[in-house]
């Protein structure tokens, strides 16, 4: 309402020049001044409006939250592609796995170790103790499982006689360590001696020169030493009757009739 006042003056000047009394002068004023509150009402009214719609649209834009644009994930590289980028490690060599104990390998093992000993019985079991030693637990039984078969076939009351004629009498301890001693010598003379014990004269040597007590049984040691336990099989001497006809210890003549090649080198 500040700006009527001086409109109310410049309105009464304007009547006084224009020649008209107070009279008719206060009529103008009252007109006019009614016309000018009239258009402040309706500039009021919309002031009013436009406050009002101002604080509708900061109501409005109160409700309105900004989101950023989702943006689209990283593609994860497909696995076939990885594979395809990945160097493959390098493999480690690895250890032979030792063959596995038979007859066969029982007897590589004999052949071997008699030659690398020079033909020296005590020297042999040295090498097949540390050869066995290497090998897993349940190879080394097996090894002394075939030993253990070997030995039985050759328990015979034949076999008894050469060794008897070899060393000039032959007790039950001597015959054990005669067949561990066939044994080392390998499979060729082994089996050519069950066949005819007689062929022994051209490979063995006696009891003393050839070492029998040393071609014992050196799996339970070599298991021992590879896993120190105690050894699992029975190792007892075998016992009760060997195979076959017993021979006479006095009739050297059907002796020396019987094994002629052996009487004859060591009689």
């Amino acid at each position: 309402m500040k700006f009527l006042l001086p409109l109310v003056v410049v309105l009464a000047v304007f009547a006084v020049f224009s020649g008209k009394g107070p009279g008719s002068l206060a009529d103008v004023v009252k007109k006019d001044f009614a016309k000018v509150r009239s258009a402040a009402r309706s500039v009021q009214g919309d002031i009013k409006t436009i406050r009002s719609r101002g604080r509708a649209l900061q109501k409005q834009k109160g409700k309105i939250s900004w989101k950023p644009a989702p943006t689209a994930p990283a593609k994860k590289p497909s696995r076939a592609a990885s594979t395809k980028e990945a160097v493959p490690a390098a493999k480690q060599p690895t250890a032979p796995k030792p063959a596995a104990m038979n007859e066969a390998r029982f007897w590589q093992l004999m052949s071997e170790t008699r030659a690398a000993a020079g033909n020296d019985t005590g020297r042999q079991s040295d090498l097949l103790k540390q050869r066995l030693a290497k090998l897993p637990p349940q190879g080394i039984v097996e090894f002394d499982r075939i030993r253990h078969r070997l030995d039985k076939v050759a328990y015979t009351w034949n076999l008894w006689a050469a060794a008897y004629v070899i060393e000039d009498g032959c007790s039950d301890d001597c015959f054990r360590d005669f067949r561990g001693y066939l044994i080392s010598l390998g499979r060729g003379p082994y089996e050519a001696a069950l066949r005819n014990p007689d062929s022994l004269a051209s490979v063995a040597q006696d009891a003393e020169n050839g070492d029998w007590e040393n071609a014992d049984d050196v799996a339970p040691d070599a298991y021992s030493s590879a896993t120190g336990l105690d050894y699992p099989l029975d190792t007892s001497d075998l016992s009760g009757e060997p195979r076959g006809k017993p021979f006479d210890e006095n009739n050297l003549s059907a002796l020396a009739g019987r094994f002629p090649r052996l009487f004859a080198r060591f009689r």
